[in-house]
C-alpha cells in the first residue's frame, strides 16, 4: 500500500469534517438570511449579524456584556460597540448590575421585545419553509442532532 492510499482516509475524514462545518455555516446563513429579510419586510430595518447576535443572546438569558463577549468569542470592544448601536436604535438598554457596579446589564426595551416577537414569528416560519422543503421527518431529525450532547469540542479532551 503505498503512502498516498496510507493517507486518503485521514484526509477523506478530514474533508468530511470540513463539509460539516460548511454544511452548518450554510444553514446558519440560510436560516439568518431568512430572518434577516422577514425583518425587513416587517419592520423596514433588519440589524447586521453581530447586532443581531446580540439580540439572539438577551433571548437567551445571555444580559451582561462581558458574558455576550465570551459567549460570543469577541472583544469586549466590539460588544460595547454593537450595544451602542442598538441602544441608538432604542432596542436594547445598558445599565449598571446593582450587584456589581464593575458590570453591566443588557435588556430589551419595549421596541426590542415588539422585534423580538416579529423576530420569532419569523423564525417559525422559516421552520415551515424548511419542513415543507425537506420534509417533517428530516426537520425533526435535525432537531434531534442539534438538540444532542455534543460533548467536548476539544477532541483530544475524550468523551464527555
Amino acid at each position: 500500500m503505498s503512502a498516498r492510499q496510507l493517507r486518503a482516509p485521514a484526509a477523506a475524514g478530514a474533508a468530511h469534517q470540513e463539509m460539516l462545518l460548511r454544511k452548518l455555516l450554510h444553514a446558519f446563513y440560510w436560516v439568518d438570511d431568512g430572518l434577516q429579510a422577514h425583518m425587513l419586510r416587517e419592520t423596514g430595518m433588519s440589524l447586521p449579524r453581530a447586532q443581531s447576535m446580540m439580540m439572539a443572546c438577551i433571548d437567551d438569558g445571555i444580559t451582561s456584556q462581558s458574558e455576550m463577549a465570551e459567549h460570543l468569542r469577541v472583544s469586549k470592544q466590539a460588544v460595547q460597540q454593537a450595544l451602542k448601536a442598538l441602544v441608538a436604535k432604542d432596542l436594547v438598554t445598558v445599565v449598571p448590575d446593582p450587584d456589581n457596579g464593575r458590570r453591566k446589564i443588557v435588556s430589551l426595551t419595549a421596541h426590542g421585545r415588539e422585534l423580538r416577537e416579529i423576530a420569532q414569528n419569523g423564525i417559525r416560519s422559516l421552520e415551515a419553509v424548511l419542513e415543507a422543503r425537506i420534509g417533517r421527518d428530516r426537520l425533526n431529525a435535525l432537531h434531534e442532532a442539534l438538540d444532542a450532547d455534543w460533548g467536548a469540542s476539544d477532541p483530544d479532551a475524550g468523551p464527555k
